[in-house]
């Protein structure tokens, strides 16, 4: 049995990992159109300041050399299920007995045919290719505009910062990280982020990129302004990667649609990682995710199974993050907002502590702490299992709040 992995994500690295525990002899494919070795995502924002190196976010062991696989650095272009082929950019076809589509997500990068997005000093910021793009573009730079305020955007706006340039945020919601934080959490994150010189607008919209001579000189408002830049960092989203899916036959909606064992629905093609929609547990709606541990979870399940083991995807979330903006904690997990107010929502503050918790009834399906995190993976996994409290939902809040008063 031939097996065949598209791409060099985590997720691609867990389910490398688990075909060669079950089977030890097996010839394993790894294509990753990268060229370099696999390494940890969410940190390439930290390598635009130097905060870290290249060489300090791969992963300690690449996982080809560790798992005895066949690394082709190339790209799918193209599946045919009929034959259990592959075909590369390069030209080559690979067979497959059983084939494994963890290619992760692609950058949104244009809004709406942005103009002026092909300008030079327009970047995107999804790959260690990128960020050493714009790190060896900051000589050129004092300033440096940042569409788009998800957790992306404010990362890389914290690099630059640090790095010395004057940064703009411009987000198109009402408030930044609408994705992981509600108003008032995401409002006092913006404050320090504001004391530290970054200049945030919300409820804002680029207009146009604009240049000189074909270079990037500053961005075109909604609201009739400009915002200074000789760099522009596109962080407006990511999507699944299924472009190369087309005609394969396999079923996408949001993402591509798996079981529990990750099977798609074209026999002996399995699919994990930022590309597959699943069911988020605290709503039930059916959605895709980037999460890194998501996609571990996902690529395990994945290579369990096509190599003949038996395993099931876990309850995942959508939201699940701890991370830290302006030297504050933030954890969310789960759903933050609701805004038809189907939900009860219970919130405390303490100085800089926030802590929002919102109930289905007595069943916990959401959670943000700001500030002080204790116990919150204690929570989160209440969310993850849809645990009932049994009546001790009062009780139970009264507990989670005090904690942040102590």
């Amino acid at each position: 049995m031939e097996y065949v992995i598209i791409g060099g994500s985590v997720a691609a690295a867990s389910g490398l990992a688990a075909i060669r525990r079950n089977k030890p002899q097996a010839e394993i494919r790894v294509i990753a159109d990268e060229p370099v070795p696999f390494y940890y995502r969410p940190l390439i924002p930290f390598l635009l300041d130097g905060s870290r190196t290249a060489k300090e976010i791969l992963f300690a062991e690449h996982p080809p050399t560790a798992w005895g696989a066949e690394l082709l650095h190339d790209q799918c272009v193209g599946i045919e299920p009929e034959k259990h082929t592959v075909r590369l950019r390069s030209g080559k076809e690979l067979g497959y007995g059983k084939l494994l589509l963890a290619a992760g997500g692609a950058p949104v990068l244009l809004l709406n045919n942005l103009a002026g997005a092909d300008s030079e000093g327009v970047f995107t910021l999804r790959s260690l290719e990128d960020a050493v793009k714009i790190r060896n573009y900051l000589p050129n730079c004092t300033t440096a505009t940042v569409i788009g305020g998800g957790l992306v955007g404010i990362k890389a706006a914290e690099a630059l910062l640090r790095a010395g340039l004057a940064v703009t945020v411009i987000e198109q919601q009402a408030h930044i990280l609408p994705l992981r934080a509600d108003a008032f959490a995401a409002d006092a994150v913006a404050a320090r982020l504001r004391q530290k010189g970054m200049t945030i607008l919300t409820n804002e919209s680029p207009l146009e990129i604009m240049a000189q001579a074909g270079r990037v000189s500053s961005v075109r408002l909604a609201s009739g302004g400009t915002a200074a830049a000789d760099m522009v960092v596109l962080a407006v989203g990511v999507r699944p990667n299924t472009d190369f899916l087309r005609g394969a036959g396999l079923e996408i909606e949001r993402g591509v649609v798996v079981d529990r064992q990750m099977r798609t629905s074209v026999p002996d093609i399995y699919a994990a990682g930022d590309l597959i929609q699943f069911v988020d547990q605290a709503d039930g709606s059916k959605t895709v995710s980037g999460l890194w541990s998501n996609a571990v979870h996902s690529g395990r399940v994945a290579g369990c199974c096509m190599s003949g083991g038996q395993a099931a995807l876990p309850p995942l979330l959508s939201v699940m993050n701890s991370t830290e903006i302006a030297g504050f904690p933030l954890l969310s997990a789960g759903l933050i907002n609701d805004p038809e107010k189907r939900y009860t929502a219970f919130t405390e503050t303490c100085g800089d502590n926030y802590r929002k918790l919102l109930f289905d009834q007595d069943r916990l399906i959401g959670m943000i702490f700001l500030g002080k995190a204790e116990r919150a993976g204690v929570y989160a996994n209440l969310i993850r299992n849809r645990m009932l409290l049994g009546g001790k939902r009062d009780a139970f809040v009264r507990d989670v709040m005090r904690e942040i008063m102590q």
